[in-house]
């Protein structure tokens, strides 16, 4: 499957959300080219989390957890064979649950297979306990 993906990063300076993630469908209806747009910030780790969070939702949709659907003019988004119209709240969203859980343990996972754990951590403090009791 990921050699039929393609993701398209853009970091905007005008957002009017942290993230969106969107996606062109093949011929056979798959999604597979995927566009990430991300809200440029001050501190980089927030920029990373919105990443993260977009990532799962390119992973939903490309493994057909997710698909998006019209289902007698409304729009549905149908979840494990569940349909979830509109109406349902933004935090009822079971892809939204599931974004959120695993954005920071991404993160994480990310910076410490990359070195870059201690560095962030040396010069931002405990960024992660932070980052966590704001949200």
């Amino acid at each position: 499957m990921l050699k039929n993906i393609s993701v398209r990063v853009i970091i905007r300076d005008r957002l009017d959300a942290g993230g969106y993630c969107d996606y062109e469908i093949d011929r056979e209806g798959n999604p597979r080219e995927f566009t990430i747009e991300i809200l440029r910030t001050r501190r980089k780790i927030n920029m990373f989390k919105v990443l993260a969070h977009e990532m799962v939702h390119v992973k939903q949709h490309a493994k057909g957890e997710a698909k998006d659907r019209y289902v007698k003019s409304k729009y549905v988004t149908v979840w494990f064979g569940e349909k979830y119209d509109e109406d349902t709240s933004y935090w009822d969203q079971p892809w939204e649950m599931e974004a959120y859980g695993l954005e920071n343990s991404l993160v994480a996972k990310f910076l410490v297979e990359h070195d870059q754990f201690k560095n962030l951590r040396q010069r931002h403090g405990d960024w992660f306990a932070e980052e966590l009791i704001k949200e």
